[in-house]
């Protein structure tokens, strides 16, 4: 039977696994009935029939800090802060945590720069002027740009030095060519000029 105190719109977590959805997802209820309750997992992107005492609801707003629990921006699992690695820390010197779980974060880093790739572009390194291969903005090597090496995290293998704005640019899009393609599609649509000529005419 379905518990009663959810309703539709409220998040939830999932209390044991639930086919191929693990305990601890979280999903948003998009259906209540009688017999089962209708949730879309957020981390599976996938919608599943269920009973209802197989979730529990979740004020989300009552996770990350300061509370003991945290939802993992890739899983969309449940997890407790220590799960999560320290990132940085803020403008008021707080420590804040990574938004991907420690499970998550290995599968986005993956295989780190071999040894002696590290060493072939340490021979590498530039001096005084450097520009990007890929933004192509100039700067001064420490002074007025970070610069980093970069690599292919399936096989540990070095690509070249680029800057790190480029390199964070890169980890976000997941090094991935048809997310890439996906964002430059993105930005074709609603660009500017594409405007400007659709009013021209």
């Amino acid at each position: 039977m379905p518990n009663v105190s959810i309703k539709v719109s409220n998040y939830v977590i999932a209390t044991r696994n639930i086919g191929d959805i693990q305990v601890r997802a979280v999903g948003l209820v998009k259906n209540v009935s009688a017999r089962e309750i209708v949730v879309f997992f957020i981390g599976a992107n996938k919608t599943v029939k269920t009973d209802g005492n197989h979730v529990a609801y979740l004020n989300i707003k009552k996770t990350g800090k300061p509370y003991k629990k945290k939802i993992c921006n890739i899983c969309h699992l449940l997890k407790d802060m220590k799960e999560f690695d320290i990132n940085q820390t803020d403008a008021k010197g707080r420590k804040t945590t990574r938004p991907s779980c420690k499970v998550c974060r290995v599968k986005i880093d993956g295989k780190p720069l071999t040894p002696a790739e590290n060493r072939r572009l340490n021979a590498m390194t530039p001096k005084d002027i450097f520009t990007c291969p890929i933004c192509q903005k100039t700067s001064i090597v420490r002074v007025t740009a970070n610069l980093v090496k970069d690599h292919d995290h399936i096989t540990g293998k070095g690509r070249v030095w680029i800057c790190d704005s480029c390199n964070t640019g890169l980890g976000r899009f997941k090094d991935d060519i048809k997310l890439l393609q996906r964002a430059i599609d993105y930005l074709k649509k609603y660009s500017v000029h594409k405007f400007k000529i659709q009013s021209e005419t």
